[in-house]
Order: structure tokens, then sequence, then C-alpha cells
């Protein structure tokens, strides 16, 4: 049975379809600008860093890959990347988060996870394509074997860079004249990109999780001095200790590697698990440190006594986390809170002029600083640093409270 698709269009239709091609290409291209600058804006929306590539194919391109269709047999023809967009990103979480973005604002058509399952011996590039459907009000005439769509690209920077290399070395070259050590030399490469995107991601993961181990810490110590000083304040730091407090388990001794130490130092700390905490710090002070970590380590010791009322311990740690690292901000607050809690008031003051000078764009420290002035009934210059903290973060509920505390006293 004699096939209805032609293996090759005719001269006459190609001229054809590049006068259809010429007509509406104005209309794609308003599209695509269209197109790329929404995408742009719900990306800048989040916290992800991306670059955005767009495109409309070539009439050239158009017409090779129509003839590439119909020498597969292909029928019908639809080509659905005339439209095309490319988002590159650092890492393999951002390219999921866009991809979910996109599927929420977009109807999607389809998604190819390119190459997904492909053995590491094969070096074919990896990514995510999605075929989106776009609005039919912004399409006036088609170009022939294209709809009313776009084909937008997910990539890490690792993929779009093998991407790149391999459409000029395989794509683009005669695949078969490559001997058997490029070939394996070629996959070895793309082996050691992909696995390069899954360690930047295991780091991030990382980095995200002692940062928010971090944060707990620290907010642990800010609940305590966050309120006027001889307030009752809720909880004295002690209710949430487990039993077997004093004990290090075995498993922390025999760990090696300070980043696990500092690990389940930070862990112990954020469960109120204080006095674990403070052994295991101890443990990496008695180790060989750069000056910067050692100024970190005293810092969160110190931040442990602080919370347990040990305030001379915690005012000596942090005063050697300050030796070690004279611009630790974070040590510097904290001492000046220990100075604060301790009711020595001008040098609590002395240590918040300091912080601010070396950076001035502290809400919390402002905030801490009005708190100091509330102690000392300088109510004026209190309410002024809550309306500095507020002015750097608009709503800052800590800021909001103390403003109405001075106002019922100013007012009494």
């Amino acid at each position: 049975m004699e096939s209805k698709i032609k293996l090759r269009p005719s001269i006459s239709e190609r001229q054809r379809l590049r006068l259809l091609y010429e007509r509406y290409r104005p209309n794609y291209d308003k599209n695509l600008m269209r197109l790329q600058k929404y995408v742009r804006k719900l990306l800048l929306k989040t916290d992800i860093n991306f670059n955005i590539k767009y495109r409309l194919k070539s009439f050239d391109s158009y017409f090779q890959k129509l003839i590439r269709y119909r020498q597969k047999g292909i029928d019908p023809i639809i080509i659905n990347d005339l439209i095309g967009l490319r988002i590159i990103c650092p890492f393999l979480e951002d390219v999921e988060r866009v991809e979910a973005l996109l599927r929420q604002n977009f109807n999607v058509i389809e998604i190819e996870h390119k190459h997904a399952h492909k053995a590491v011996t094969e070096f074919s590039y990896e990514a995510v394509h999605l075929t989106l459907e776009l609005p039919e009000k912004y399409f006036n005439g088609f170009i022939p074997y294209s709809g009313r769509t776009c084909e937008i690209q997910l990539r890490t920077i690792l993929q779009d860079a093998w991407a790149e290399v391999e459409h000029e070395l395989i794509y683009k070259a005669n695949f078969s004249l490559l001997n058997e050590p490029i070939k394996r030399k070629l996959a070895s490469l793309n082996a050691t990109l992909t696995l390069s995107d899954i360690i930047f991601q295991e780091i991030r993961d990382y980095q995200k999780e002692i940062q928010e181990l971090r944060e707990k810490c620290h907010d642990s110590m800010t609940e305590k001095i966050s309120f006027p000083n001889g307030s009752v304040i809720p909880g004295n730091g002690n209710e949430a200790k487990h039993k077997a407090e004093t004990e290090i388990p075995k498993s922390i001794i025999s760990r090696s590697k300070i980043e696990k130490q500092l690990f389940d130092a930070l862990e112990a700390h954020s469960q109120h698990r204080y006095e674990t905490a403070i052994q295991i710090y101890s443990q990496i002070l008695k180790q060989k440190l750069k000056p910067i970590i050692r100024s970190i380590i005293y810092n969160h010791r110190g931040m442990a006594y602080f919370v347990t009322g040990a305030y001379e311990k915690a005012l000596n740690d942090f005063d050697r986390a300050l030796k070690f690292d004279s611009q630790n901000v974070r040590a510097l607050n904290n001492r000046a809170s220990t100075y604060r809690m301790m009711k020595k008031y001008d040098l609590a003051l002395q240590d918040f002029e300091h912080s601010l000078e070396l950076d001035g764009y502290q809400h919390e420290t402002y905030h801490m600083r009005a708190l100091t002035y509330f102690d000392l009934m300088d109510y004026p210059k209190a309410l002024n640093d809550c309306n500095k903290a507020l002015t750097l973060k608009p709503g800052y509920e800590p800021s909001t409270a103390l403003k109405k505390l001075i106002a019922s006293r100013i007012n009494f």
C-alpha cells in the first residue's frame, strides 16, 4: 500500500512553506516574547538562580525537521517546538521546582524526561522537556505543521554544558567515525557530569539542613532575650532535656569527621539537649581548626551556655569567638545580649553599636538594642530602634509588640 506521506517535499513545496513561514513569523516572534517575559516574571518570584534562553526555529531547521519526520513515516506531522525556551538552573532540585511551577501555570500537553533511564555507557544529554499549550487568542494564523504550542527545556548548568558539547561532537558529526576509546571517554565524561550534579545537590541539601539547625539554635536563644529584662520568660530551657542528657552517645565519640560532629552538636542543640551539645562542641574545640571555624564553634557553645543560664561561661565563649574572628557579628550580638541579661547595659550598648557599624542591616540587632533601652527606661531611643527594625523588616512581630508596650508606658 502506497504511503500518503511524501518522503521529501518538492522544491515548489519548500518555496510555499517558506512564504507561509515568513508571513506568520512575526506572530510567532510576538508569542515567544510574551512567553519568555511571563516565565521570567514567575521565576523572579522565587529564590531560584536561573538563566533563560529562547528562540524561534529558523526556516531551515524547521524544514529539516519536516524532512526527518517524513523519512520516519510520522503521520500526522506536528512540530511542537517551533517556539522554544530553555531554563538553566544550578541544581537538580531547581529543575524540579521549575517543572512544578510551569505545571501550575500552564496547560502541559506532554512531559519528557530525556534519557532518564539510559545506561551510563550511553552519553546523550539529560533534560526535562515540557510541551505547553499557548493561548489561542495570541495566534492569527499558523505556520504549516505547527500549532499553538511551545517546548520548554529544563537543564542544570552541567547538563546544558554537556548538551552544547554533544551537539558539536556527536549530533553534528558522523557518530560512526568515533572509535571505541573516544566513545568510552565520552561515556565516562557524561557519567562524571551526571555524578557531579548529584553531588552538588547533596552538598546543597546538607548545607540547608545545617542552616535549619543553626536557625533553631539561634531561636532558642532569641526566645529568652526577646523580652524586657526582668519579665517572666516562658520556660527555663530545661523542660525539653532528655533523661540521658549527661551521656554522650558512643556513636558520637567514634565519629572522626568534624562536619559530622558539628551536625550532631547542632541537632542536640536544636532539640534543647544543651548539655549534650556543649560536650560535643567541646570535643570539636579540642581538634585543629581554622580560626573562623573555631570562632563559630565557640559562639554556638556560648549560645548553649546562655540558654542554660550560665552567663559567665557564655560570656567567656563569646569573647573567644571574637578573638578568633573580630568580624563575627553573631558573637558580638550574643555577647551584647549576655551583658544585658547581666544588667551590664553600658557594655551591651557598646557591643550593639559596634555590630551595627559592621552591618547596619540587622533588624534583630536594632530590636535587641531597643530592649536594652527599654530596660533603662529610655523609651524614645527604644521606640526609635523599634522603628529602624520595622523599616528593615516590616511586620516584624517582636518589634511591633515592643512598640505597643513602649506606647503603654509613655501614655501611662
